[in-house]
């Protein structure tokens, strides 16, 4: 006959190790994935409220996944645009988001997305610091792009940033300045993306850049017909801007 002490230790016996079965299958089921698209979406949208979104889904998302390098990259580029439409301490946003590619460089080292991100990153940091510190970064960002460009000869991006470091620094022996390359990586990248308005603009600003004045001026006024210019205020001003310095 069992005692009613006996029978009490059985339940909870049997009890624990329901609970440890049900704790090691739940353990056993995978992570909800992250919907990257969905996460880019929000970034791209140029809205801070929804970067911010992006960032608090990528942050939840790496705290249980640190290892996910397309999450990481995706940190940094949302840290980018959200430090370049903030009032705060673009600096410290902008190295935020290096932390992150840093780290997705390492994790995914054939990412041409990671290294293109630590590039832009790289850029952020030099110009919010000054021209000084500019320069310096002048060559880790080249060297970023170039690899990159070596893991996909086709990411348009990367020929993009490339066309303005090389329009934007100075020329040998200071830095790696080059009108030739600038116009170059530019014509590159809108044969690439011949619809991206920005890759448009930086190869309006290069063929200035090459004394082509009359080409610069009228792929600018075409940029400026494009009704799809108006979906982006951000790309229009800046438009704008290039069409009041020169005049047109």
């Amino acid at each position: 006959m069992l005692t009613e002490e006996v029978i009490d230790l059985r339940r909870r016996l049997i009890l624990q190790l329901v609970f440890t079965a049900v704790l090691t299958a739940l353990l056993a089921l995978p992570v909800h994935a992250l919907d990257y698209a969905q996460v880019d979406a929000l970034i791209i949208s140029k809205d801070v409220a929804e970067i911010e979104r992006a960032i608090e889904m990528l942050e939840e998302h790496l705290g249980q996944q640190p290892q996910d390098g397309e999450a990481l990259w995706l940190a940094g580029k949302a840290y980018l645009y959200l430090g370049d439409r903030t009032d705060g301490d673009r600096l410290r946003v902008f190295e935020k988001g290096k932390e992150y590619t840093d780290k997705a460089v390492e994790l995914v080292p054939d990412s041409p997305d990671a290294h293109y991100w630590l590039a832009a990153l790289i850029g952020r940091i030099g110009q919010t610091r000054g021209i000084l510190s500019s320069l310096f970064m002048v060559r880790p960002m080249k060297d970023a792009l170039d690899r990159a460009l070596e893991l996909d000869e086709n990411y348009a991006p990367a020929y993009w940033v490339l066309s303005q470091l090389y329009q934007q620094a100075p020329g040998f022996p200071l830095s790696i300045g080059n009108k030739k390359q600038a116009l170059e990586n530019a014509q590159r990248a809108v044969e690439l993306e011949p619809q991206n308005l920005e890759f448009q603009l930086q190869l309006a600003r290069a063929l200035d850049h090459n004394g082509k004045e009359k080409e610069a001026r009228d792929l600018l006024q075409q940029i400026r017909s494009n009704p799809a210019l108006k979906a982006d205020p951000e790309i229009l001003q800046e438009v704008e801007e290039q069409a009041s310095e020169w005049k047109l």
